[in-house]
């Protein structure tokens, strides 16, 4: 079966789906539902995971800034949506907003290397359902940065990624222990630029 290819205002490029997932569009906003069971993650000792569905592309050559608002109703535990960036199997990073055990939502991140990390950042209270998340590139460093309101940035990640290997950026969603996550991905933009901040990403 081929993969499906996807084009959505606010990139120029295809997006693409991988692993099995519901996607529509509409106004502006790309809604995608990960199925029951779907999760990205690599922890030492234990068998990798890479069953959530994303929606990828490959950025050009040279520095950019990829952000979208992410909203969805969290119900189930370690169920989010997220940013993602894929070096190759085994070798990716996300940016994550989840629901906790405790009821409570989390922005957290992980950089598989390929044995993943996990660092949480922040809390949220659980009515939350959404978050503005960000990727910029400069040379080979990739910079993690999130928002409450799309307007004040923050970095929390900052890593490196091998150029030898492709490159996409893109959306994802997982559902480990729940039924399914369903979110609406908006503001989405592309630029090709160099930040001038470091500390906002813009």
């Amino acid at each position: 079966m081929a993969t499906p290819q996807i084009w959505m205002k606010g990139l120029p490029f295809e997006l693409t789906l991988s692993e099995a997932g519901h996607v529509t569009m509409a106004d502006g906003e790309l809604t995608l539902t990960a199925p029951k069971g779907t999760d990205l993650y690599n922890p030492a000792g234990k068998p990798a995971v890479a069953s959530a569905p994303r929606l990828t592309f490959t950025p050009p050559a040279g520095n950019f800034i990829f952000a979208f608002k992410a909203k969805s109703d969290l119900k189930a535990a370690y169920d989010g949506p997220g940013l993602v960036v894929w070096n190759g199997e085994g070798y990716w990073a996300k940016l994550l907003f989840e629901r906790l055990p405790d009821n409570t939502n989390a922005v957290s991140s992980n950089v598989s290397t390929p044995v993943g990390d996990n660092s949480y950042h922040f809390r949220t209270e659980g009515s939350v359902n959404e978050i503005w998340m960000k990727v910029v590139r400069v040379k080979t460093s990739v910079f993690f940065y999130v928002s409450r309101d799309g307007k004040t940035w923050e970095i929390l990640r900052d890593f490196s990624v091998d150029p030898a290997r492709p490159l996409a950026i893109g959306m994802f969603g997982q559902s480990p222990l729940g039924e399914e996550l369903t979110t609406v991905f908006s503001d989405i933009r592309f630029e090709s630029k160099t930040i001038a901040s470091y500390w906002n990403g813009e």
